[in-house]
């Protein structure tokens, strides 16, 4: 490794840190100020999600989600896209996916949920496809269009859920529940880690291996970092304003049918709260390395266990990992602003 990119992971390894180290710090605070009893909320927060199966197999379970979104997230900023549709686009995957498990209860326990699984692939990468092609064909900015059309999409799906498919043997505004044989077996029961977490990894791999080792992953790696010099040497343009966002969709569909399939079996109203966000929050963290994003989405779901176990065992409100969140987006897009900045310019 030659001195320059030593000098340049050194760098980014210490404002990383500094970004956590600050992130951490304004938790501790948040509970010195928010809790009447901080020793007690300090102990949940921190050890809380490592004290026993049922909090650490939850919190696993959304680390495999989070990096499905994280990895989403990643693909686009790869290629200086951004992709802002992830929670219209976790939501209409967790639709599909209840949609067609309901609509064929009887069916083959493989072939059903593979077939929801796919289908919310393509609704995903058909919305971020979208937004990649009115930036291609009118100009129109991919952060404006993947927001517009991801709330138009969260509208869209509330009205399946609490319309067509609400069960209404229920009192809440959710789908039925999906057939038990459609549903990924148990890791840690009572908690919700499942087999879920076996393709997540599959795919973690695979998507570093495409974008490490692959022709693709080079010319957009290449489109990312200088969109003038990539058109100079012959990478079409076109392809890779809107092959990264579909592929950007299309895992953050997957991750709205994993929550479906092994988490909970259903769709609520507001199901995708959050997920979108906290992806952007992982892939800026891993710096869109994709081996990176496990364990910063481990961050990202250590920080929601700890929240979750101070809110049932302390005076402490759920919110506080929202401010932490916050507060990590602040300090590490602090660290990306520019270089983001200078690419969006650059690709203009």
């Amino acid at each position: 490794m030659n001195e320059t990119r030593r000098t340049e992971l050194k760098g980014r390894a210490l404002s990383l840190g500094l970004a956590l180290g600050g992130a951490f710090a304004v938790t501790v605070i948040l509970l010195w100020l928010l809790s009447s009893s901080f020793s007690d909320a300090f102990r949940l927060f921190f050890a809380a999600p490592f004290s026993n199966a049922y909090y650490l197999g939850n919190m696993l379970a959304e680390v495999g989600i989070l990096v499905l979104a994280g990895l989403g997230a990643g693909v686009a900023f790869g290629s200086r896209n951004f992709n802002l549709g992830g929670e219209g686009q976790v939501y209409l995957g967790a639709v599909v996916t209840a949609a067609i498990c309901l609509a064929l209860p009887s069916g083959n326990p493989v072939l059903v949920p593979l077939l929801a699984a796919v289908s919310s692939v393509l609704a995903g990468a058909f919305l971020g496809w979208l937004s990649g092609q009115l930036r291609l064909s009118l100009g129109v900015d991919e952060l404006i269009s993947s927001f517009l059309v991801s709330a138009a999409v969260v509208y869209f799906c509330d009205f399946i859920v609490t319309g067509p498919l609400q069960d209404a043997s229920s009192n809440f505004q959710a789908t039925g529940l999906i057939p038990e044989a459609f549903r990924f077996a148990r890791i840690m029961p009572p908690s919700s880690l499942s087999m879920a977490v076996v393709p997540v990894i599959a795919i973690l791999v695979l998507m570093a291996i495409l974008l490490a080792r692959t022709r693709f992953g080079f010319e957009l790696s290449l489109m990312g970092k200088n969109a003038e010099f990539a058109r100079y040497v012959g990478i079409d343009q076109g392809f890779y304003r809107t092959a990264p966002m579909a592929i950007s969709g299309a895992l953050y569909g997957l991750a709205g049918s994993f929550l479906v399939l092994g988490s909970y079996y259903r769709v609520m109203k507001g199901f995708s709260a959050g997920i979108g966000w906290t992806g952007i929050a992982v892939a800026l963290v891993a710096g869109n390395a994709p081996l990176a994003v496990f364990p910063a989405a481990l961050l990202f779901g250590y920080l929601d266990a700890g929240a979750k176990a101070v809110m049932v065992g302390a005076d402490v409100t759920q919110e506080i990992v929202s401010v932490v969140q916050a507060a990590v987006f602040l300090f590490i897009t602090a660290r990306f602003a520019d270089r983001f900045l200078a690419g969006r310019k650059e690709k203009r």
